[in-house]
């Protein structure tokens, strides 16, 4: 924990609310297991889903769930990511609750967002081995960042001036973060074109490619 607070809270990292939250010490946490992964990964967020329910939408914005993985014994960025999918893809399966009425269930659409115990999220996915998409490596373990993708909409809506100058802000950041180098997969939730699961992670040589989705709907 200490080096994801020690690279969030250099100057120049991009995301401005990340580095809020970890300043004020207001992160909740969930460490996943090597044997219990998909177990600890279901328990953690179900029980933040239920707690985000009860927080005014004001307060969890400052509240986002930080998921560290305590396997990292991966060889390649490749490898690395195949696990944190395969564990997205368990936690999706054994989803106790219903999938959102206002979420569509192909990946091809715009709309589309991962959603847990019917609560629609967004996944920022961060890997030990990034080596050009710096803004993605959060240390030595694979890091998931989740947040409501209600928080999104309030404080970066798609439709806004202000979310666009938001959003202008930190992907200028983000790409002078990581030497000049712009990830062509970043969007904008709604847009046409723009898929959100492409966002959850990120690409560069020795990556999984987003060609062939890693992930598959499965609703009961």
């Amino acid at each position: 924990m200490e080096t994801f607070e020690t690279i969030v809270n250099q100057d120049d990292f991009p995301c401005l609310f990340g580095k809020k939250a970890v300043n004020a010490l207001s992160t909740e946490l969930l460490f996943v297991g090597k044997e219990k992964g998909v177990a600890d990964l279901i328990a953690g967020l179900s029980s933040y889903v239920q707690k985000v329910r009860s927080w005014s939408l004001k307060y969890r914005i400052g509240k986002p769930l930080i998921v560290l993985f305590e396997k990292n014994d991966f060889g390649t960025l490749e490898l690395e990511q195949l696990y944190a999918w395969d564990l997205l893809q368990q936690l999706h399966d054994q989803d106790p609750g219903p999938w959102p009425e206002e979420i569509p269930a192909d990946l091809n659409s715009e709309h589309w967002t991962f959603s847990f115990l019917g609560m629609p999220l967004f996944i920022n996915m961060s890997f030990p081995q990034h080596s050009v998409m710096k803004s993605r490596n959060l240390g030595s373990h694979i890091v998931f960042v989740i947040n409501p993708r209600e928080n999104f909409d309030q404080v970066a809506a798609g439709n806004s001036v202000s979310g666009q100058r938001i959003r202008d802000r930190i992907r200028s950041r983000s790409e002078a973060y990581n030497q000049g180098i712009k990830s062509q997969t970043l969007g904008v939730f709604g847009e046409r074109g723009s898929l959100e699961i492409k966002q959850y992670q990120l690409e560069e040589p020795g990556a999984l490619s987003h060609e062939r989705c890693p992930f598959r709907m499965n609703i009961k």
